[in-house]
């Protein structure tokens, strides 16, 4: 029953008076208590208004529960009367007036305060909430006992609030609860609460600017638990720290910041993990790879359950950001700045986001809309080929599959891909090291496009630049070790003699470090710090640049290679010209 539906049948079950206890349950975090304040502050009954609360977590007796409701009761002793005088007089508390019942209170505490419970609990409307959480020690059957008792002896009504979903479902917990709806609750209302409730109960208490977008998502995911939607929204506030994003931006972030908070607050039951959202979310999702004539196994039908949720939110694929987003939401630690330059970069693409956007529901319509003519599809379509540098390869892929399942589509699958590589290879692509961290299905001639780009990089590749990647990032790679090992000493000569002097000072310490170390590094730079100590040799024997000999020299000087800059068999031989000179 929906959070409106259920709040009106507890109005209606509250105003019979025959309905002595009233159980109010669902799942942990549906609402529940949430819907009993709003009950309570639109009453016009002063009982409901008036009702005692009591929360049964970390209460070991009932002795305790009794305790709470007459210490919630006793600044409303002045409606007890003439009774509660008499009580005070019995205990000689010392008390004249009931507008002292702070006093009373503090006197109370000495007295046995636990023999007053029927009168001041006498008539009364009790909420008691939390009761799957309760102390071990305090047994159900105690609590039950207690409600039946108060209920027949002295007219008290109860509302039982209970979370069901973390109720003991074995053992002697749950026989006696069922005991209890059979032979104590008079009425029992089960709270499910939509997800579209939920999001409008958190974003009252946590307000966000992305609230259109988070509402959506959350629906999607069928967040219905209040806690997780505000953790979510607060994850989201946090991350995107109130900037102003466009709709085709809050598309790409929102959805992805929803998809894993949910899934690490565990707010989608039987959900995906982080692995398979990481992994999983590419453009192939329709495309299974299992036989066809097998009985799907169960982890394979939760993967397909996870592969839809996803589509339907629009994770097509995971990139740079969802990574920082599983950083911060594991370690708690966020990194503002490189959160800043992701959302930079995509406010600068907002005109490839938007041409992306448009792709994806272009693929959600072609699955989806039974509808459709294939020959609208394949007119609809047409649209990409001039948009197709603006894509990125996942969805450009994911457009020559779906394309190629129509008749006559192929062709126009392949112009698309065309295009992309095209626009592709026009551009600029200093670094194609890594274009895939999740391995996302791609086509094989955009495959072919990136190795080609990577031939052309490494190509260009200067010692200099490889040189500075290893001191930076304290390693290599492939271009790193391409460029090292084709570098001649000529190569290292012009490098030295014409870079700046900050990086000079950077280059000279770690090639003269490389070539102390020459068994570690000539496996994987060949005879690169030989042709370094050649080109050292050839400056510091130059005449024509004084200063820079003089550096040199003084740079091995300082270290073993001394010997090597100036052996024996080279002093006495002709030099040859320096390589700026040839």
């Amino acid at each position: 029953m929906s959070l409106e539906k259920t709040k009106q049948q507890l109005v209606r079950l509250l105003a019979e008076q025959d309905s002595s206890v009233i159980a109010l349950s669902g799942k942990w975090g549906t609402g529940k208590t949430h819907l009993w304040n709003e009950v309570k502050g639109a009453s016009g009954d002063e009982k409901v208004k008036k009702a005692l609360y009591v929360s049964l977590f970390g209460l070991s007796s009932v002795d305790q529960v009794k305790r709470k409701l007459i210490e919630s009761a006793i600044p409303g002793v002045d409606s007890h009367g003439g009774v509660f005088d008499g009580i005070k007089s019995l205990f000689n508390a010392g008390v004249t007036a009931a507008s002292q019942h702070f006093k009373a209170m503090a006197a109370l505490k000495d007295l046995n305060v636990l023999l007053m419970a029927p009168v001041v609990l006498r008539d009364k409307l009790i909420v008691i909430d939390d009761i799957e959480r309760k102390h071990a020690k305090l047994g159900i059957d105690e609590v039950l006992g207690f409600i039946d008792d108060y209920s027949k002896q002295f007219r008290v009504r109860f509302v039982l609030v209970l979370n069901d979903d973390q109720l003991s479902t074995d053992g002697d917990q749950a026989k006696l609860w069922a005991t209890f709806r059979e032979k104590v609750i008079d009425e029992e209302i089960r709270l499910s609460t939509s997800p579209e409730e939920a999001f409008s109960i958190a974003i009252k208490l946590t307000p966000s600017k992305y609230e259109q977008a988070l509402e959506r998502a959350t629906a999607v995911c069928g967040l219905t638990n209040i806690r997780i939607v505000g953790k979510v929204v607060k994850t989201a506030n946090q991350i995107l720290a109130g900037r102003d994003l466009d709709q085709a931006i809050q598309s790409r972030v929102v959805p992805s910041i929803v998809l894993f908070s949910a899934i690490h607050y565990r707010g989608i039951p039987d959900g995906p993990d982080f692995q398979f959202a990481l992994n999983v979310a590419n453009p192939d999702w329709m495309h299974f790879g299992r036989d066809k004539n097998a009985e799907p196994t169960e982890q394979e039908k939760r993967e397909d359950a996870w592969r839809l949720l996803m589509q339907e939110l629009g994770v097509h694929g995971c990139d740079e950001f969802e990574k920082v987003l599983v950083e911060f939401l594991e370690s708690g630690l966020f990194d503002a700045d490189q959160v800043q330059a992701i959302i930079d970069r995509f406010v600068a693409e907002t005109q490839a986001l938007q041409a992306r956007e448009a792709a994806r529901d272009f693929l959600k319509r072609a699955f989806w809309d039974h509808r459709v003519s294939e020959a609208d599809l394949l007119a609809e379509a047409g649209q990409f080929s001039a948009s197709a540098g603006l894509l990125d390869p996942y969805v450009t892929t994911n457009l020559f599959d779906t394309l190629s399942e129509l008749p006559g589509g192929q062709a126009l699958g392949q112009a698309i891909v065309d295009a992309w590589i095209a626009a592709f290879a026009a551009g600029d692509h200093p670094d194609v090291e890594d274009d895939n961290p999740f391995n996302n299905p791609i086509h094989p001639d955009i495959t072919a496009a990136f190795e080609a780009a990577k031939a052309r990089v490494q190509a260009s590749a200067t010692v200099v630049d490889a040189c500075i990647d290893i001191i930076d990032n304290s390693g290599w790679g492939t271009l790193q070790e391409v460029a090292m090992r084709r570098a001649t000493a000529g190569d290292f000569e012009t490098a030295i003699r014409g870079m700046d002097i900050d990086k000079l000072r950077r280059f000279m310490r770690r090639m003269i470090e490389m070539r102390l170390q020459r068994a570690t590094y000539d496996a994987h730079f060949g005879t690169a710090t030989q042709h370094f100590i050649d080109a050292c040799r050839a400056i510091s024997n130059d005449p024509s640049s004084p200063r820079l000999a003089s550096l040199v020299k003084k740079l091995f000087a300082r270290t073993a290679l001394a010997p090597e800059l100036n052996p024996p068999a080279v002093i006495h031989a002709a030099q040859p010209a320096p390589a700026h000179q040839v």
